[in-house]
């Protein structure tokens, strides 16, 4: 984790924000650690950007456009590298996301007698509160009631499939609270990094910059050329060069 604190860069990519998501804790930490270690190449990618065009306009062997478009070289040779960690990390949790959700969402076994188990089936199916009264069951951790109804098909106790399903996952996730919290964390660490992995490309072009024109007759700036700009006049005066080489 980054311990400096970069006033150039967005506070949203420093990767101390992982630690204040929902789910993390000590035992966690090891599970989105990639998040982490992608926000820190991330973080470290862009200083460097700064750096570097602090020390490319701080050179008097480059011109003012040199030392720009060697900072977008570096930037760009660069970016992929950083995208690539933020790209794996996401897909790697989305994995492991979807092994903890079906399991989850696995199917439980009755633990009650069966004569039981129908009799709990059939008094659920006649009760309009029977969805209320399966999600008692699971916070009681009566698993005679909640594995009578979620352990045999759901219309037996009068569920829809969706609902069935939807209380499969609170009943395992109530027995489960380490594979609950697990699953939380790696949420929290996918959601952050695919609403703030975007902004590495932002912060960059932020911290290439760009070169201001002037109006020659007021000096007002006019207008800000970035690499691209100075990168085509470039070809453009290779491209003479070469025809008369």
């Amino acid at each position: 984790m980054a311990d400096q604190i970069d006033t150039r860069i967005s506070p949203a990519l420093h990767s101390a924000n992982i630690a204040n998501l929902d789910g993390y804790t000590d035992e966690t930490a090891p599970l989105v650690a990639s998040a982490t270690e992608a926000l820190d190449a991330a973080y470290g990618y862009l200083s460097g950007i700064h750096d570097l065009r602090a020390a490319a306009f701080a050179d008097p062997t480059l011109t003012p456009e040199a030392a720009l478009l060697k900072t977008d070289d570096h930037a760009r040779a660069k970016l992929a590298g950083v995208t690539s960690k933020i790209d794996s990390a996401v897909a790697q949790f989305e994995k492991t996301i979807g092994s903890y959700e079906r399991d989850l969402a696995a199917p439980v076994k009755q633990k009650a007698g069966e004569v039981i188990s129908t009799e709990v089936r059939a008094h659920l199916k006649a009760s309009p509160n029977r969805i209320d009264l399966v999600r008692k069951a699971i916070a009681d951790g009566d698993d005679e009631v909640a594995a009578s109804a979620l352990g045999a098909p759901p219309m037996l106790s009068g569920l829809t499939p969706e609902i069935h399903r939807v209380l499969l996952v609170e009943y395992h996730t109530a027995r489960q609270p380490v594979i609950a919290q697990r699953l939380r964390a790696l949420r929290s660490a996918k959601t952050y990094l695919e609403n703030h992995g975007g902004k590495v490309l932002a912060e960059a072009v932020k911290a290439v910059g760009g070169l201001p024109v002037t109006d020659a007759r007021t000096g007002h700036v006019i207008r800000t050329d970035g690499p691209e700009a100075i990168r085509a006049k470039r070809d453009k005066s290779a491209a003479v060069y070469a025809k008369h080489a």
